[in-house]
């Protein structure tokens, strides 16, 4: 998961971005649908709703929301703090994973009590929300630390990753605007594969195998599937992510494999000294 921040003062500019996912002219303002639609609104925090006649929330009444908390404060210019977080291809979390990840961010940075927003989007390859809140709380007073923010989301996206269960991706690059590639954790994934191919063959259990890789940096998860967290980068990948060969149920047939070719050997073996000792003999 990856995290950015943006402040602004145009509130509803920013909630058309979200819940249309594109920004609007007067024109296409006008002509407006539900088909137009593309933001799904998972969750509200000190706001009122109100829709348009064809079921559209009608954004106009909630910027006008915004609006009055920042006639409190004219000090305070970009008001709003616009948050995006994005997830791995593949990792599609639920309505309240999204919520948790919302509230907890809010409660950190600081506007736990203020106007917010969040809307899910799933128009690229990379599930992805975008929270919208009010710096100000209903006194006018700037309640969100903003400092360092760079710094305090990475930590934030790992704690959450964490807790959630979800794939943990620290380095994230953007290509042509949407698209989303895991530098860092393929090379990783990449690295641990090798590793257990290399390791696979010198052990007899899942329990020797969980050794040899804590020695190596790595710890195992084994329950209804398997998950490998590397101690150094702090990534966790779950076993079928690094292929069919490294689930749960795979990696324990390999291990049998092993087990029966080695007594299958061993027996051959010994078939062979039998024979040559039978002749030697007669």
């Amino acid at each position: 998961m990856i995290g950015k921040a943006g402040l602004g003062s145009y509130a509803k500019g920013i909630l058309e971005y979200c819940y249309y996912e594109k920004e609007l002219t007067g024109k296409q303002r006008k002509s407006l649908t539900l088909e137009d639609v593309r933001g799904e609104l998972i969750y509200v925090q000190h706001l009122a709703l109100e829709t348009v006649p064809d079921g559209r929330y009608d954004l106009d009444y909630l910027a006008r929301q915004f609006l009055d908390n920042m006639d409190k404060n004219r000090n305070l210019t970009k008001f709003i703090w616009h948050q995006s977080f994005s997830f791995p291809p593949g990792e599609k979390p639920s309505d309240e994973q999204i919520t948790n990840i919302a509230t907890e961010f809010a409660r950190e940075f600081g506007f736990a009590q203020n106007q917010m927003l969040v809307f899910r989007h799933l128009d690229t390859a990379n599930a992805h929300f975008h929270l919208v809140a009010n710096r100000l709380n209903y006194n006018g007073k700037n309640t969100a630390d903003h400092f360092n923010n760079y710094a305090r989301t990475g930590k934030f996206c790992r704690r959450m990753e964490l807790e959630l269960g979800l794939s943990i991706t620290p380095q994230m690059h953007i290509i042509n605007g949407n698209r989303e590639e895991h530098t860092l954790g393929d090379q990783s994934k990449m690295k641990l594969k090798e590793l257990i191919d290399r390791l696979l063959p010198s052990v007899h259990s899942l329990g020797e195998l969980s050794e040899a890789l804590k020695k190596q940096g790595y710890k195992t998860y084994p329950g209804r599937g398997i998950a490998f967290f590397n101690t150094k980068n702090r990534m966790k990948v779950k076993g079928s992510e690094l292929g069919r060969q490294y689930s749960l149920a795979n990696l324990q047939k390999r291990l049998e494999q092993q087990i029966n070719e080695s007594q299958n050997q061993v027996q051959k073996q010994e078939m062979t000294r039998r024979r040559k000792r039978g002749m030697h003999l007669g």
